[in-house]
């Protein structure tokens, strides 16, 4: 008997202790996209110089055709384990089909990573947090682990962004199309209804030290927070004022190629407002600024030198939608915007080659962690600065599981491009960049969208969108081929 009862007492302490859970949810999503996209070099040869991707090299001449099969898939398990304890755990992988058996070289291979060749086989880790609510106060919930940071509209931090880049295992085939959008950080909330706070941390980026040598050391941390008032009027305001920053750590590498960014700091204040004047009616405004330094490399006299110069950048936002009083029964909105980020008409000439400034302001804008205009060509293809976008829309249900949306956007420099001064870069859903040649006019260009949606069940969605981006006077006559996509998707939820 002795036995048995020390057998049994042993058995306890060996095994592992499991929370207690009080309910389990698992859900995800699958979307299969098929993309193609023709002339997104807008004509140009420029960009003929070789660039890397792992170990091989390609030709960046821009992306003139693509056809390809995208599959993006993400499985979610929440818990709960007791009255003010959670978890969440998410997975995703992203890939284009069957190009576990294209070349390991990266030569042949443009979608091959830096360090593995295939890594549309594997599968990462999406979302893992633990959220302890009224955690030592009442009103405060706290979140650790891998999350999800998005405000207001995104324009200064949405879902993981800028949206029109990845460093995942799209990051060399469309980029763009990423979901792969969270942060490792800790996001606090105080609720005060109508009053909530959200103060957040999260690691925009880090490498570690490669054996002794300082090698690629560097990191870059935003911290922020974001005030939400809902007003009691009967309009349903809602006000919000925040301050995020990010500010870099140390960068250094064997040899001296690339220099300490420590002093490069990004702050920026703003307020965003959302009001419904009449019914049917939604207007939206949002101010920011960007404060800080910028560092700039120069080189004098055959040494590498930094200086930093003060960041004087502003962005403005007006959204507007009304469901349209009419034909009620198919549902028509009209929607208008207009988008503003500042430039800097002398980006490439702050510093000369002397150790004398000839610029007081670095006043580009900088696009921070933006999620804005997914979906359109000039997403895609233009970094969010130096920018005014005016777009108007609409969209109808003809039928009462399609919905059927149209917009147009014309854009327009906001300083004037020089090939010498304030080059204009083009992004290639592939990574790589193109430094167009330039007319030195602001016309940027204008697109059409069409978007179709139809809900075959109330879990799975086809979607079709076409867009024609047209290029404007600010390119020459040679660069001046309109881009296009068609886009055709499935998705199901569960």
């Amino acid at each position: 008997m002795r036995k048995l009862l020390v057998a049994a007492l042993m058995v306890v302490m060996a095994s592992p202790a499991f929370a207690a859970i009080q309910n389990v949810k698992v859900s995800g999503d699958i979307t299969t996209t098929f993309i193609d996209r023709d002339d997104f070099d807008l004509g140009s040869t420029a960009g003929n110089t070789l660039g890397t991707v792992g170990s091989g090299s390609w030709d960046p001449l821009g992306l003139k055709k693509q056809n390809v099969f995208i599959t993006q898939t993400r499985l979610r398990v929440d818990a709960d384990l007791s009255d003010n304890v959670s978890t969440e755990v998410g997975l995703i992988n992203e890939r284009a089909w069957n190009t576990e058996n294209s070349p390991a070289s990266a030569s042949s291979n443009p979608s091959a990573t830096s360090n593995v060749d295939n890594l549309d086989t594997n599968v990462q880790l999406y979302l893992a947090t633990l959220t302890l609510r009224e955690f030592l106060y009442s009103p405060l919930s706290v979140t650790i682990g891998r999350q999800i940071f998005n405000y207001g509209n995104g324009l200064i931090i949405g879902t993981g962004g800028p949206n029109n880049s990845s460093t995942g295992n799209l990051q060399y085939i469309a980029g763009d199309f990423t979901e792969r959008t969270s942060y490792d950080g800790v996001r606090a909330v105080l609720d005060y209804k109508p009053l909530t706070i959200d103060m957040i941390y999260f690691k925009n980026n880090q490498y570690t030290l490669n054996g002794n040598a300082e090698e690629n050391k560097t990191s870059s941390d935003v911290f922020g927070y974001n005030a939400n008032y809902q007003l009691s009027d009967p309009w349903n305001t809602v006000v919000e004022q925040y301050m995020f920053s990010r500010l870099n750590g140390n960068s250094d590498q064997a040899g001296g190629a690339v220099m300490s960014d420590k002093g490069n700091t990004l702050f920026v204040p703003g307020l965003r407002a959302s009001t419904n004047p009449i019914k049917g009616l939604n207007v939206q405004g949002e101010l920011a600024w960007q404060l800080g330094q910028n560092v700039v490399t120069t080189t004098v006299d055959g040494h590498n030198t930094q200086e930093a110069e003060k960041r004087n950048a502003m962005a403005a936002q007006f959204l507007a939608s009304y469901a349209l009083p009419v034909m009620t029964k198919y549902k028509p909105t009209v929607n208008a915007s207009y988008t503003y980020v500042s430039g800097d008409k002398d980006a490439t000439d702050n510093y000369g080659n002397v150790p004398f400034k000839n610029s007081k302001y670095y006043s580009a804008w900088d696009e921070f962690n933006k999620n804005q205009g997914a979906g359109t060509i000039y997403n895609t293809m233009f970094p969010m600065t130096n920018m005014n976008i005016y777009a108007i829309g609409g969209s109808v249900n003809p039928l009462e599981d399609v919905t059927v949306a149209a917009t147009w956007s014309d854009l327009e420099s906001a300083e004037y491009n020089s090939s010498a001064n304030n080059p204009l870069t083009l992004l290639q859903p592939d990574g790589s960049t193109i430094t167009m040649p330039t007319s030195n006019k602001r016309g940027l260009g204008n697109e059409s969208d069409l978007n179709v949606t139809y809900n075959y069940t109330e879990d799975v969605t086809f979607g079709v969108s076409l867009g024609w981006f047209v290029p404007g006077d600010a390119f020459t006559k040679a660069t001046r081929n309109t881009a296009s996509q068609a886009i055709a998707d499935v998705a199901v939820t569960f």
